[in-house]
């Protein structure tokens, strides 16, 4: 079967081409966020913008399926009503657009399944989809990724860090091959790992800078425990610029 990945710069997006379906590929959207809880905030507004930003991706990459690599909404634990009101209205936008929308669930997505509509699947562990596995991060990948060759996450919001650089602090792409042997032994292949850019451009959650002789995986169980294994490592800004290309493991 035809398989093909595209990044869609500069909007934090992939495009994934399987047989004559086509995926659209987003992350960490955390409608609801706040800076602080001080900080009341209308997310209706970016909401509103995120989802007119989908339908945009949506008609130009003439995709018929959504994949949302978690992280949906950004209260832990519950659902509060300003995200309840938010989810509606982009639900109501972007719906129609897809035939099938698959929300693979983040840490921060507790009691979101009341809120989704009919053609939208929660998938609690992982999605496959041809050669592709699809995870949120927070966890260590399923037993079924021995299938594929590429894993594809978000939950880290990697940003870059290079001192006096303009781009210091921008969110970016970051692409390792690295074997899992250290999750699952009898595995000798290398996967190529794909690390989204928060979708939401809006967002200032801690996050993790990412230098290419300095990757720091605390916050990912997958890298955390394979980061002896990680081959290289690639970081390409949102807009398509390679910013660096390290070929050697990283400590």
């Amino acid at each position: 079967m035809h398989t093909k990945i595209t990044f869609l710069y500069p909007d934090a997006t992939l495009k994934i081409e399987i047989g004559s379906d086509n995926f659209l590929c987003i992350s960490d959207l955390h409608i609801g966020y706040s800076p602080s809880p001080l900080v009341k905030v209308d997310s209706k507004r970016i909401a509103f913008i995120l989802s007119r930003k989908i339908e945009e991706l949506c008609k130009k990459a003439k995709s018929n399926n959504l994949i949302i690599l978690g992280d949906l909404k950004h209260t832990i634990g519950r659902v509060t009503l300003n995200e309840q009101r938010s989810l509606k209205l982009f639900f109501n936008k972007i719906s129609s657009c897809f035939k099938k929308i698959y929300l693979v669930q983040g840490n921060h997505d507790a009691g979101i399944q009341n809120l989704l509509p009919t053609n939208t699947e929660l998938i609690k562990k992982g999605l496959i989809l041809s050669n592709f596995y699809f995870m949120h991060g927070h966890s260590l990948p399923i037993p079924d990724v021995r299938k594929v060759n590429t894993i594809i996450m978000g939950h880290i919001h990697p940003l870059y860090f290079k001192e006096n650089s303009p781009l210091n602090g921008q969110r970016i792409w970051v692409i390792i091959k690295l074997h899992i042997k250290q999750i699952f032994p009898s595995l000798k292949k290398v996967y190529r790992l794909i690390i989204m850019p928060t979708f939401n451009y809006e967002l200032y959650l801690p996050s993790y800078f990412i230098s290419p002789y300095n990757f720091i995986g605390r916050n990912s169980p997958l890298l955390n425990k394979c980061k002896q294994d990680i081959l290289s490592t690639k970081i390409i800004s949102t807009n398509g610029v390679l910013l660096a290309d390290a070929r050697s493991n990283i400590p």
